[in-house]
């Protein structure tokens, strides 16, 4: 966000130098609300003092949280504590002018995704047929729908607050014509759908190997795989590289040609960890 700066004078405000230097990288702003997540070595208490700081500095913000632990779960959630401001969760975030109705505590949201959502909208061809196997809120769902010409996307979510989210956003943004919600467990009802997809979004990297084994055979020849995975590298030029690899790997044990043509490196997630997503073409296949 462009007041990344003025977080970290108010973190070094209150904090000094030291921990302020680190903590604002760790706060996010989610349309009209604030979360921290939250670091090791600073109490509950002092994290009410930025928070209270923030209030008083960022007029737009009118509720802070802070997320203690990391996402877990097969709904993708973290715990909260409310900080300070209203104690309200739910809030109107906007990102690439479209906007999504959602609440921080009970979906999954990490606006560091934007970059991506727009990276694959912009490769999406008309009349594309799309499956998105953890849509959450619908931020990929949605941007493609409206910069992508697809005929029909459709969305999978086994967290029922998201899914709530998402339908009530395909309207938001007046793109339900293309969209088709489904609430369930992606990797047991893929396997099962009777048409082919031109596209498969997988944005959920601790199931990667299993997402891409529950979608491959319905991706058409000539279809394109966009599967999220953890890599362990020196760089992010290697953990693109180790990105590709391991998701050739996967997909040709079914005797699958593959090509990458394409990736991202989202960020980086502990020391010498990357989250990255890559663009697989699906080449000759027979089911």
């Amino acid at each position: 966000m462009s007041g990344r700066p003025l977080l970290r004078r108010i973190a070094e405000k209150v904090l000094g130098s030291n921990y302020g230097g680190s903590i604002w990288k760790r706060i996010e702003i989610i349309g009209d609300i604030a979360v921290i997540r939250k670091p090791f070595n600073l109490s509950e208490e002092v994290l009410r003092v930025i928070g209270e700081e923030l209030i008083s500095s960022l007029h737009y913000i009118k509720s802070v949280w802070l997320a203690v632990t990391p996402v877990q779960g097969i709904e993708r959630t973290r715990s909260y504590i409310h900080l300070a401001g209203e104690k309200r969760s739910e809030t109107i975030y906007k990102e690439h002018r479209c906007v999504f109705k959602l609440d921080v505590t009970k979906v999954y949201i990490s606006p560091v995704l934007g970059y991506d959502h727009m990276r694959v909208a912009k490769q999406v061809k008309e009349n594309e047929r799309i499956l998105n196997m953890f849509a959450g809120f619908g931020p990929y769902s949605i941007i493609v729908s409206k910069y992508g010409k697809p005929s029909y996307v459709l969305s999978i979510d086994i967290n029922e607050s998201a899914v709530r989210y998402a339908r009530e956003n395909i309207e938001l943004n007046k793109v339900a014509s293309l969209n088709e919600i489904i609430h369930g467990d992606a990797l047991v009802l893929t396997p099962s759908l009777q048409s082919e997809f031109d596209r498969v979004l997988m944005p959920l990297p601790d199931l990667f190997e299993k997402a891409v084994e529950a979608s491959v055979l319905i991706v058409r020849n000539g279809g394109t795989l966009h599967p999220h995975l953890f890599v362990e590298a020196r760089n992010k030029r290697e953990a693109l590289a180790r990105a590709a690899e391991s998701v050739k790997r996967v997909i040709e044990k079914f005797g699958i040609y593959t090509t990458v043509v394409g990736g991202h490196v989202i960020r980086g997630v502990a020391p010498r960890k990357y989250h990255v997503t890559v663009d697989v073409v699906i080449g000759k296949k027979s089911r």
